[in-house]
């Protein structure tokens, strides 16, 4: 059943994540073509700033997510309704006050762009239009939270993924109809509303024994914060501030070279980390109740983690420059070292991915402040030093580092240390056995395609669907002549229980 649930968790969010990311690949190049590259630029560098200001929130989302796991397992409804409650209460609060510094702050934004040529005042009410966005998510997070503890996260899966699907489309159609930024911007704000009251609705009518309003309310959940915040300033500064010192340093044509490559880079990683996050509630259940019992389901998971890293990363490397100089037909600047240093910054974050999805669930927060410390810091002092000498790559090659050093090998001493009670050593022998066969497949993929051209984009298509399915056979015959086969046993599974 858990299995199944899991599997209905991931699916419902991922096709409709892929309709989403397809229609984004579009959505760009319109973007770029009616609007221009410095609008898009300017675009990404309000979801960057205004991520920083979410920090607002200080983790109180995981917190939440975390409270729940015992009172589940326990069917103590009255406790979740008491967290659920204070939950609420604290978001509201939080969506006020986020808004109000978003308020602020747009009056400061375009100081972090080189060069601008937007008027002063477009672009304050335009990162207020953006902010409103984003907030309208805050007031719904304890239902989101209470229904992924129930395993019942595919019901906000799907209204917010349809709500992407049909924000998407919109977009399109406003971009070629020649309506406003500011438009599309009011456009989003509706369409997010009312895909979470979609998700209110589903809750009230599925749960009636629970309620957002209790008169008790346990706010326990908001000591776990001082731990969580170091992870909340970590996520940041690792996904986030590449753009920030691109714009500042660079200018906005380098944040939209950037965000052109980041985004195909973003849309795989989005897709490929739902899997994780399709397991968190089960894997956090599951630690709740007996911690022995899950390491071998942590081995598994790691291999699976580095053989889609593999399947995926290296046709992707080749892959990668060809289809950005077709698709945008020249409007985007490729480089070999931008191609290189995004998908290696995607490889590694795959592969910690299994480490990060454990210590959320054992809610190792305060073991791993100093990882998460170490993470801000090494990107941060390299992103600066590298993007003056090796521009848009250098940013790109800094978090990529600080994310294997911080959140794969560190995290995974902890992880092993607090829940394993074991020794990382074999592991780290393990995962860099694996490493060597990514190394092998791509001096492979070098041979093959080092007298290739591909001029269209059915060319392109073809051949490199061609290549990740040849590809992905050899790298399963691989895994199989070195013993790596517990976890085909565990996808085989899977499909057998749905």
């Amino acid at each position: 059943m858990k299995t199944k649930r899991t599997l209905l968790n991931y699916v419902t969010d991922i096709i409709p994540l892929m309709i989403v990311s397809i229609l984004g690949i579009f959505k760009i190049k319109f973007f770029i073509q009616e609007l221009g590259d410095e609008t898009l630029g300017l675009y990404q560098l309000f979801s960057q700033i205004m991520i920083y200001i979410a920090l607002v929130d200080g983790g109180l989302s995981s917190a939440v997510l975390h409270s729940l796991y015992k009172p589940n397992i326990d069917n103590d409804k009255k406790k979740m309704n008491e967290i659920i409650s204070a939950a609420f209460k604290v978001f509201s609060l939080i969506g006020i006050v986020i808004f109000a510094i978003a308020a602020v702050i747009g009056f400061l934004v375009p100081f972090f762009i080189k060069d601008y040529s937007f008027p002063y005042m477009y672009i304050v009410v335009a990162f207020l239009l953006f902010s409103l966005s984003n907030v309208i998510g805050y007031f719904f997070v304890p239902i989101n939270a209470f229904l992924e503890v129930k395993g019942k996260k595919y019901i906000t899966n799907l209204s917010l993924q349809i709500g992407q699907i049909v924000q998407s489309v919109l977009e399109i159609v406003l971009l070629l109809s020649g309506w406003s930024f500011f438009s599309i911007l009011i456009m989003h704000s509706a369409v997010k509303l009312l895909s979470n009251i979609v998700i209110a609705i589903c809750f009230r009518k599925n749960y009636k024994e629970y309620t957002i309003k209790n008169k008790e309310k346990d706010f326990s959940f908001v000591k776990k914060v001082k731990d969580l915040i170091f992870h909340k300033i970590n996520g940041l500064v690792s996904s986030n501030i590449d753009v920030i010192i691109i714009s500042k340093v660079l200018g906005l044509a380098s944040v939209a070279i950037y965000s052109t490559y980041f985004y195909i880079i973003n849309m795989l990683k989005s897709i490929l980390g739902k899997l994780s996050s399709s397991m968190l509630a089960i894997v956090g259940n599951e630690i709740a109740k007996d911690k022995d019992k899950v390491y071998n389901v942590f081995l598994e998971i790691n291999s699976i983690m580095f053989f889609i890293g593999t399947v995926i990363c290296v046709p992707l490397f080749f892959a990668l420059d060809g289809f950005i100089d077709i698709w945008y037909e020249g409007e985007i600047k490729t480089s070999i070292l931008i191609s290189t240093a995004c998908v290696t910054y995607l490889f590694c974050f795959l592969i910690k991915e299994t480490v990060a999805m454990f210590v959320n669930a054992a809610g190792l927060f305060k073991e791993t402040k100093i990882c998460a410390m170490c993470d801000t810091v090494i990107n941060l002092v390299l992103s600066i030093t590298l993007v003056f000498k090796f521009g848009i790559c250098g940013v790109l090659f800094a978090t990529a580092f600080s994310v294997i050093v911080a959140e794969y090998i560190m995290k995974n001493f902890v992880l092993h240390k607090h829940v394993f009670e074991r020794k990382a050593n074999k592991f780290y022998l393990s995962g860099l056995k694996l490493v060597c066969i990514t190394i092998i497949d791509i001096v492979i993929g070098m041979l093959i395609f080092r007298n290739i051209e591909i001029n269209n984009i059915l060319s392109w298509f073809g051949i490199f669907a061609l290549y990740t399915l040849i590809n992905t056979g050899f790298i399963t015959l691989m895994y199989k002549i070195i013993g790596e086969t517990k976890m085909f046993k565990r996808v085989k599974y899977v499909f057998k229980r749905s």
